[in-house]
């Protein structure tokens, strides 16, 4: 793959403030195109693809063989497709959830929900909400029509600003390689950060409270991401493992138009969480809780407690 920026569908040009927003280390191949108001995040690759108009797709993604149609959203660190597969079709205004997989061949319906972390084998319905590995329909979706998602706003917005992804890290806090940053940063002392974390929420974003506040001795591992848009709060001691996902935020699924929705993560003190976990909020995790690697886990964990996350029975 070569990395090409800011390559459009055919046709006529679209307008430079229509323009889609494609961040820096972005791989986007000669036989893909991304459409006018779309938003590729750090990191992310699209091969043999056409992503229409006005999609998002979140930090580290893998889209392969792929139609994308106009409005979806693709969360961080989901894979669709394979290089050399058959070809996946998404409908317009689905929404895939983080780390979600979608294989080869299949097809994804208009306006479906792909829940974080699900693995998706066979078609999906339109509306309806598939979870699980592999995954099964939990329901169909009641939806008022209020529109297709619309990223300009804050697409301008992001454009704006003087310092996206190069915030300063606070006094006592260092990283052991480079990152990317874009969030509001505060709190304790021997912070460490390991190398490529993304980490992103700012109280100039969605909500006020947007911003990463991790009390002292907290390690954060390598490639992991935290999307803090309506904040993060990590205790003390605390760790979060390599290539760990957490997410503080999420969507009003009854509107057509995907709002955002706020979803706090709390992270107590002593908190492990496991090399390539996710986290969706709003979750609060007590002090001393531990979650396994690779287990997605959608709400609260106890104090004290061991989950493997919504897939597997949990143990304590």
């Amino acid at each position: 793959m070569s990395a090409v920026r800011d390559r459009c569908l055919p046709g006529a040009p679209p307008p430079a403030a229509a323009e889609p927003l494609i961040e820096t280390a972005v791989e986007i191949a000669a036989n893909a195109a991304v459409g006018p108001g779309s938003w590729v995040r750090h990191g992310s690759a699209i091969g043999d693809s056409t992503i229409e108009q006005g999609v998002f797709v979140g930090f580290r993604a893998r889209i392969h063989g792929a139609t994308v149609a106009t409005g979806c959203q693709i969360a961080s660190l989901t894979r669709i497709g394979r290089p050399g597969g058959a070809a996946v079709r998404i409908g317009r205004a689905a929404w895939i959830g983080a780390r979600a997989v979608v294989e080869p061949g299949v097809h994804i319906g208009a306006g479906a929900v792909v829940g974080a972390g699900a693995h998706v084998t066979a078609d999906v319905p339109d509306d309806a909400l598939v979870i699980g590995r592999p995954a099964r329909v939990l329901r169909r979706r009641e939806v008022t029509e209020d529109g297709l998602p619309d990223f300009g706003r804050i697409i301008a917005a992001v454009r704006a600003r003087h310092d996206s992804n190069s915030r300063p890290l606070p006094k006592g806090w260092r990283a052991d390689g480079p990152c990317v940053l874009d969030a509001d940063l505060s709190g304790g002392v021997d912070v460490v950060l390991g190398t490529a974390v993304i980490a992103m929420g700012r109280a100039d974003g969605p909500s006020p409270a947007g911003g990463i506040r991790a009390a002292s001795g907290v390690r954060i591992g390598d490639r992991a991401v935290l999307e803090a848009s309506s904040g993060i709060d990590i205790g003390a001691d605390a760790t979060i493992g390599a290539r760990a996902l957490v997410v503080s935020s999420g969507h009003d699924l009854s509107r057509r138009s995907l709002p955002w929705r706020s979803g706090p993560v709390r992270i107590g003190a002593g908190v492990r969480v496991g090399d390539g976990a996710t986290v969706v909020g709003p979750a609060s995790l007590g002090d001393g809780a531990v979650v396994a690697p690779g287990a997605v886990v959608i709400g609260d964990v106890p104090a004290g407690h061991t989950t493997s996350g919504v897939f597997e029975r949990n143990s304590s």
